[in-house]
């Protein structure tokens, strides 16, 4: 008998098909059934076509599911969408790990993000301060639930400084860098700590002159809860690094010594080094070991399990085989520099200079051969250069140079979605780095030294790094707002909105495992679609009675 309110039910006991007679047929591909459906990260997708039950209009309703993260899976990918992206009509749920924005390199790790959109955006964004006398904010991530920005100071008696955002334009300062350096390029959350990157910067490629502090950066730390900053060694420093390595000129055409793109794959840390070509991989203490490839590096990507590395030169993308061998995957055309990565709609893109182009890649799935193909996506208006990307509510978002703009790709090209930063007299202005927190898209731009947000339709989204192993998550509308809940308990709640304002219906398919970014990676089972909001006894029940094993599946 079908259970009150339920609309649909896929246990995956013996197969991917409904089992509460909504009337639909699953397709599948590349899905395996064993304790579960087991999803590879690549290709594996269930879609079920446009069906009465699945158009949900204004009304509430409610996602319940079990999920299995694998112990070293960086990418964990989409669960559930049903979402018309050029209308930017619909829902999606998925756990979001952002990757290869600039020095950042990596915002969200593991993020829960349930989100809606009914074409539905700010007017304008939302000024949420300057971060002490910073003239860049380089750095955007997401540590423990809370949101960090590293920033550049320019002047000689300035250092660059690590900042907690406490809301509304409220910021507290961290620490300034320990070895006088005038920026922190990079933050990350690495081991369950705050790791982040130091660096001698120079903004004479911004058009700003040159950087009045010349302090030697380029080395790791740990900041600890008791605000301590502890040395973890600097990248690039060891005799074992070969000499033909060294950048000669430096970055931005000027001299400068940073340690960027500090990121997580595998469970173990990498990092960029601007002072010495190619990338470092962290063996604890102050022990960095070099492993290639032998190029400028601008910051790395993780897409389909894979390590990208992005390059400040004419040799394009790069992907990690181990050791230190890398393959070459081409350049785009006319790029010579890649910027900025996100995966998107299951494949990868990425933002380059000076055509300010955004690319997808093409080639093949790693067990069909692999392939170098890129497609141009198209240009962000009159500008020169695609920084920060991200994927925020279903879309992907670019912030540009040189006039510190963002925008939306959508269906024929890039929609301007406004001006990010207007310092007068300055003719170079960037937005740099960008980060999904708290249910809203926050940019951190040059020269201004601020942190802008907009928000696009309505999120719910759990800002705390999801650990490996079995999850029941639980992703609601009621009423007014959306509801985020992990093992029980409420982790999220979205911003308050009118409920005829977000009317869903659309025509596409219901996804499962696939949708607006990566392709799931991991095990599914017990997947509900219920009307209305669940109540605390349904949700026991479901997180209870039918808990999987704690092994793996």
């Amino acid at each position: 008998m079908k259970q009150e309110g339920l609309i649909a039910y896929w246990p995956f006991e013996k197969d991917c098909e409904e089992r509460a007679d909504a009337g639909c047929h699953a397709t599948a591909r590349g899905v395996t059934i064993a304790e579960g459906a087991r999803f590879n990260g690549v290709d594996s997708a269930i879609e079920i076509r446009d069906h009465p039950q699945f158009r949900l209009g204004a009304n509430d309703f409610s996602i319940a599911v079990w999920i299995h993260v694998d112990d070293k899976a960086d990418v964990v990918g989409d669960l559930v969408s049903k979402f018309d992206s050029e209308a930017r009509r619909g829902f999606h749920l998925g756990i979001v790990s952002a990757s290869g924005i600039t020095s950042t390199s990596q915002p969200n790790y593991r993020n829960v993000h349930f989100g809606m959109d009914n074409g539905q955006i700010d007017k304008q964004w939302t000024d949420c301060g300057r971060l002490g006398r910073a003239v860049n904010v380089k750095s955007l991530a997401l540590v423990k639930g809370q949101l960090y920005a590293g920033t550049f100071e320019k002047e000689a008696n300035e250092r660059g400084h690590l900042w907690r955002y406490e809301g509304g334009r409220r910021w507290t300062d961290v620490g300034a860098t320990p070895d006088g350096s005038n920026a922190v390029p990079s933050v990350i959350e690495f081991d369950s700590a705050l790791y982040c990157a130091t660096g001698r910067y120079n903004p004479i490629g911004s058009s700003l002159g040159a950087a009045q502090n010349t302090k030697a950066g380029g080395r790791v730390w740990r900041v600890d809860p008791d605000g301590r900053w502890m040395d973890c060694g600097k990248p690039g420093a060891a005799d074992a690094v070969p000499d033909d390595t060294t950048v000669t000129g430096g970055y931005e055409t000027g001299k400068a010594d940073e340690a960027t793109g500090l990121t997580v794959y595998r469970g173990e840390l990498y990092v960029t080094s601007h002072h010495r070509r190619g990338a470092f991989k962290y063996e604890g203490g102050k022990n960095w070991r070099y492993i290639g490839p032998n190029e400028r590096l601008m910051t790395f990507t993780v897409f389909q399990d894979r390590l990208y590395a992005l390059v400040n030169g004419r040799s394009g993308v790069y992907r990690y085989e181990g050791g230190a061998e890398w393959t070459p995957c081409g350049n785009p055309e006319s790029s010579e520099q890649v910027y900025s990565a996100i995966t998107y709609d299951g494949k990868l893109h990425v933002g380059t200079w000076p055509g300010s182009d955004l690319f997808r890649y093409d080639g093949l799935p790693r067990h069909e051969g692999g392939g170098q193909p890129w497609t141009n996506m198209g240009r962000t208006g009159y500008e020169r250069e695609i920084m920060a990307l991200a994927l925020y509510n279903g879309k992907l978002y670019a912030g540009s140079l040189p006039m510190a703009n963002a925008w939306r790709l959508d269906a024929n090209g890039f929609t301007f979605v406004g001006n990010v930063d207007n310092t007068p007299t300055v003719y170079l202005r960037r937005v740099w780095s960008m980060a999904v927190f708290q249910g809203k898209l926050f940019a951190g731009t040059l020269p201004s030294g601020r942190v802008q947000s907009i928000e696009a339709g309505r999120m719910a989204t759990c800002d705390h790094a999801l650990t490996a192993g079995w999850h029941h998550i639980v992703a609601a509308r009621e009423g007014r707002k959306l509801k985020l809940y992990v093992d029980g308990k409420l982790v999220a709640t979205s911003s308050s909105f009118d409920p005829p304002d977000y009317n869903l219906t659309n025509d596409q398919p219901l996804r499962i495992g696939h949708g607006v970014g990566a392709n799931f990676c991991g095990a599914m089972r017990d997947l509900r679609i219920h009307n209305g909001a669940l109540t605390s006894e349904q949700m026991n029940a479901f997180s209870n009675i039918r808990a999987p094993p704690e092994t793996h599946p």
